[in-house]
């Protein structure tokens, strides 16, 4: 029995080898493909739709911006990146203490927040918070990366800065 796993373990390093080698030769060699992983990812169902934002949406994104703590996340910032720290330990240093910052503020702009994408998606309030779990982060993120290349953040950006 020793033997037959000593065989295994001698197998499975052996295609790990060549996946390796067939790795770092896929882009010389043709006969090797390099290998991906592939994930699977499930579209989340949409159950609205959102208006492109508007210079009206402006005062309510910056009043929701000022509760979440901007300023306090650059300070959060400044605070991690004085001192002899590696940019990797200072990325992993500010994220927590931004992501801090941002939760521990959230319950400041709920209502503000619902407001805002009730009026940019034309569903009441209520109903948004009635929705499934994550619909409003979903609308969030939609609305940013929609927009994130318009004019509107651009003003925004160096309206914040």
């Amino acid at each position: 029995m020793q033997e037959r796993v000593k065989e295994q373990m001698t197998e499975n390093e052996d295609a790990v080898d060549m996946e390796t080698e067939c790795t770092e030769k896929a882009d010389t060699e043709p006969g090797c493909t390099e290998m991906e992983e592939t994930e699977t990812v499930e579209e989340v169902e949409r159950k609205y739709t959102l208006r492109r934002l508007k210079d009206c949406d402006l005062f309510p994104l910056l009043k929701i911006l000022k509760k979440i703590g901007i300023k306090d996340c650059k300070e959060a910032f400044i605070q991690v990146a004085s001192g002899e720290k590696t940019l990797k330990q200072i990325g992993v240093m500010a994220c927590i203490d931004i992501a801090d910052i941002l939760i521990g503020n959230l319950s400041k702009i709920q209502e503000d927040a619902y407001e805002m994408w009730a009026d940019i998606s034309g569903i009441p309030a209520e109903e948004i918070k009635n929705m499934e779990f994550g619909t409003l982060p979903l609308m969030i993120m939609d609305t940013f990366s929609a927009e994130r290349d318009t004019s509107f953040f651009r003003v925004l950006s160096k309206f914040i800065s």
